[in-house]
């Protein structure tokens, strides 16, 4: 007898995790995916951060480099999560099998954050060269990945949303690049600034600013409830699309 949490059955949702995780590995596209992510992290902190300062390795903006990173590769793992099951019809399929909406979209879900962790422990390579030539402080480094990984379910949560909305994967690519961008612009110092007495409501509403929080080794159970609260609702609207529209 499978496992059973609120009637979901776990057995279910790992059927539909193991497909899609895989899925990303079937084809070259994921590992071009988790390339890029790791090429980009890495080229834009030893490029452009002064790392070594005052003998103190300063990862700040290492880890400052995941809110950009994410406007392009979140949606590049999500966009084909839905999307590419309503073009190619094999959407009825799973919807036939004794699997419910709720379990297909956490299997999806999961899948995405495997697939995030991944790219994640790609970019080790940095922490771990700065610590050959430096002391860098591996409690903040350790926020900072945790950080991330919230940051990027939030988004994910959001892709996979957005890819149900559409048969077409550029167009949820698309949705979900211009989505994540308005919420990173959200975070920015001077953005919130202009909003003036409406930078607190503003802030708040900022994935990157929660996530800036966690990167300096603030955990602020506020963030934390912010992050999953927050993947909890795109969860819970994708469902809702799923059972109005069938």
């Amino acid at each position: 007898m499978s496992a059973k949490c609120a009637g979901i059955s776990c057995a279910n949702v790992g059927v539909v995790f193991k497909r899609e995780f895989l899925n990303y590995f079937n084809t070259p596209i994921g590992f071009v995916f988790l390339a890029i992510f790791s090429f980009m992290i890495n080229v834009l902190f030893f490029v452009f951060t002064q790392f070594w300062e005052a003998g103190i390795a300063n990862l700040d903006r290492f880890f400052a480099t995941f809110s950009l990173g994410y406007v392009i590769f979140i949606p590049a793992v999500t966009m084909r999560l839905w999307a590419e099951e309503k073009r190619s019809g094999t959407i009825e399929l799973l919807f036939t099998m004794p699997i419910r909406h709720e379990e297909a979209i956490l299997g999806k879900y999961f899948s995405a954050l495997a697939f995030l962790a991944v790219a994640l422990a790609s970019t080790l390579f940095v922490p771990l060269t700065v610590a050959v030539i430096a002391d860098p402080d591996w409690f903040l480094i350790f926020g900072g990945y945790i950080g991330a990984f919230f940051m990027g379910s939030a988004y994910i949560s959001m892709g996979l949303m957005f890819s149900w909305l559409t048969k077409d994967q550029i167009v949820a690519f698309l949705f979900t690049v211009l989505a994540i961008f308005v919420l990173y612009l959200l975070g920015l110092e001077p953005v919130l600034e202009a909003m003036g007495s409406l930078k607190p409501i503003a802030a708040f509403f900022s994935v990157s600013w929660h996530y800036e929080s966690l990167s300096r080794g603030l955990f602020d159970s506020r963030d934390i409830i912010y992050f999953i609260s927050f993947s909890a609702l795109f969860l819970y609207l994708n469902y809702r699309s799923i059972t109005n529209r069938r």
